[in-house]
Parts: C-alpha cells; sequence; structure tokens
C-alpha cells in the first residue's frame, strides 16, 4: 500500500477531529489524508465567515463610533455657535475636517496594500468607512470655505454658494478618486447640481434653462457611468437617471407656457431611456423610461383638457398609464433577456 504524503495543516482543529473519525471506524484509515483535506477545507470556509462576519461588525462599530463623535461635536459646536466669531467658526469647520481627512488617510494606510489597494478594491468595509470620513471632511471644508467667503465678501450669497458647493465639488470627486463609494457619488451629484443651478441663477435663466441644465448633467453623467469613471455602475445609473428626469419635469412647476418643453422633454427621456435600455440592458434604464411615460401622459392629457378629467380621472389615467407601461416594459425585458440568450 501507498502512503499519502502527509501536508502540513494550518488549523489545530483538523488532526484530533480526523483521529477521531477514524478512532470511530467512519473513516478508512487509509483515506486519512483525503478526511484531512475535507475537514480542513470545511473549517477554512468557517474562519473565513466568522473573519466576514467580525469585518462587518467592526464596520458597524466605526460608523456607531463616527455618528456618536459627530454627535457629540455637533451639539457642543450649536450650543457656543452664536458665541464664536465667524473666523472662530471657520476655523473650527476648517480644523473638523482636517481631522476627519486625516483619519481616513491614516484608515486606508492600514489597508493591505495601502492607499492604493483601496482604489483597486481591497478591504471593501475599510473603503466604505474611509470614504464616508473622506466625504464628511469635504462637508465640513465646504462650509469653512463658504463662511470664509462670507467673511471676506459679505452679502453676497451667490459667491458663497459658488465657493462652498465648488469646494465640496472638487473635494467629494478627490475622496471619491481615493475611496469609491455610494455616499461620495451623492456628494458630488449634490455639489454638481447646485452649482449648475447657480449658474442659470446668475445668467438670470428661467425654468427651461434651468431644467435642461440638470437634464444635460445627467446625460453627461450616464455618459461617464458608462465609460466606466464610476465604480459603483448602479447607483451612478440610478443618480444620472433621477438627474434626467428631475431636468426633464422643472418646467412643469414654472407657468404654463413653460410645460410643453417639460413635456417633449420627459417624452425624449423616455424613449431614449428605452433605447438605451435595448443596449446596455441595465434596470434604472428601464425604470427611467416607465417612470417618465407614467409623468408625461396623465400631465399632458389633464393639461390639454383643462383639467377637465377631475382628480378622480388624472389618477386613473396615471394608473393606466404605469400598467400599460409597466406590460411594455417587462415585454421589453424579456425581449432583450432573448436576444442574450440567442
Amino acid at each position: 500500500m501507498t502512503a499519502h504524503p502527509r501536508t502540513v495543516r494550518g488549523d489545530t482543529r483538523t488532526a484530533p477531529l480526523v483521529s477521531a473519525l477514524v478512532d470511530a471506524q467512519l473513516i478508512d484509515p487509509g483515506r486519512r489524508d483525503e478526511a484531512m483535506s475535507v475537514v480542513e477545507r470545511v473549517l477554512g470556509a468557517q474562519s473565513i465567515a466568522t473573519a466576514s462576519l467580525k469585518k462587518r461588525f467592526a464596520e458597524l462599530a466605526g460608523y456607531v463610533g463616527a455618528a456618536f463623535v459627530v454627535s457629540a461635536a455637533v451639539i457642543f459646536v450649536f450650543s457656543r455657535w452664536k458665541d464664536l466669531s465667524q473666523p472662530q467658526q471657520v476655523g473650527l469647520l476648517g480644523g473638523i475636517a482636517v481631522l476627519l481627512t486625516g483619519a481616513g488617510l491614516a484608515l486606508g494606510q492600514l489597508t493591505t496594500g495601502g492607499i492604493a489597494g483601496v482604489r483597486r478594491g481591497a478591504e471593501p468595509v475599510r473603503r466604505r468607512l474611509m470614504g464616508v470620513l473622506l466625504t464628511g471632511a469635504a462637508g465640513s471644508a465646504a462650509a469653512a470655505v463658504g463662511l470664509w467667503v462670507d467673511h471676506v465678501f459679505p452679502n453676497h450669497e451667490t459667491q458663497v454658494g459658488f465657493a462652498g458647493f465648488g469646494t465640496l465639488t472638487v473635494l467629494s470627486l478627490l475622496g471619491y478618486v481615493v475611496a469609491p463609494t455610494v455616499v461620495g457619488q451623492l456628494a458630488v451629484a449634490t455639489g454638481a447640481v447646485t452649482l449648475v443651478s447657480l449658474v442659470v441663477d446668475e445668467l438670470q435663466g428661467d425654468s427651461i434653462a434651468a431644467g435642461l441644465s440638470i437634464l444635460g448633467l445627467g446625460v453627461v453623467w450616464l455618459l461617464a457611468t458608462e465609460r466606466g469613471l464610476w465604480r459603483e455602475v448602479a447607483s451612478a445609473r440610478v443618480i444620472g437617471c433621477g438627474l434626467v428626469l428631475i431636468g426633464a419635469q422643472i418646467p412643469v412647476f414654472e407657468s404654463d407656457q413653460t410645460r410643453w418643453v417639460a413635456y417633449v422633454a420627459t417624452a425624449l427621456v423616455a424613449v431614449a431611456a428605452f433605447a438605451v435600455y435595448v443596449a446596455r440592458p441595465a434596470w434604472p434604464y428601464l425604470a427611467a423610461g416607465v417612470i417618465a411615460v407614467t409623468l408625461v401622459v396623465p400631465e399632458a392629457l389633464i393639461d390639454w383638457t383643462d383639467n377637465g378629467l377631475g382628480p378622480a380621472g388624472g389618477l386613473l389615467v396615471a394608473g393606466v398609464t404605469l400598467l400599460v407601461t409597466s406590460l411594455l416594459g417587462f415585454r421589453l425585458r424579456k425581449e432583450v433577456g432573448e436576444e442574450q440568450a440567442a
């Protein structure tokens, strides 16, 4: 009989377990090494699961700890905020931004491969926590910059907005580059949308200009998503589709003369969303198309009938439109799935 070569086992529980099974005559002694491999593999999988659970708890503890620290800081700041001068307020917010940035970068250095490893996807738990810290730092820095500009240029609200939200956009984007997270995406989108609105307001544009500008921002966001510039693709598509829908709908709320622009823009968004879904089957595009049709059909009918349908009629039209559009969406999804399977 040829003896199987023995291998060094990393888990000290393996040998006693296999020996007990052999002594109980549940395993052939000649297959001891095979049993050792199986038991080692099972115990290893359990250890990995336990380690993953510990990381989850560590991440949760990090969020809870950060929430306690932030809450204590907010309570302290707001209780003394009025007693502080504006330069002191700027210094306090700037200090918080520096502390959060330092904590985030330090956490990244503790990750396997350092900050470069975080960008490559190593240690996703630490990456998410690091992203939240850097996004918080961006928000604090944006508030500090806004206050400083208001101190230097009082009564210039537009300049304050540009400085604050411009800082938020840039620093959130830098934080996202270092530690990609959904929170970072949301911060970048918030800053970018506000900046676009401020530019339109500064140029004295109307709701049509504001809506089309945000719609254009959504299109650019989606193009960047499909070119792989956002790591979290699903959330990036949701954000982009949301911006497109919001931008198309903004002229509805201005006046009767601008509503037709919203109807045309929303209808085009629906057509484009369905077309993109055929090329790139992703549920946010299908959802955007369904939502756009569900919005534009009742709006246009109610407007063209001079609200003659009444609340019940409008609700009925919206419900029927949603059902029909959903059925068409399911049909389209089935056809796209069949084409991919073929």
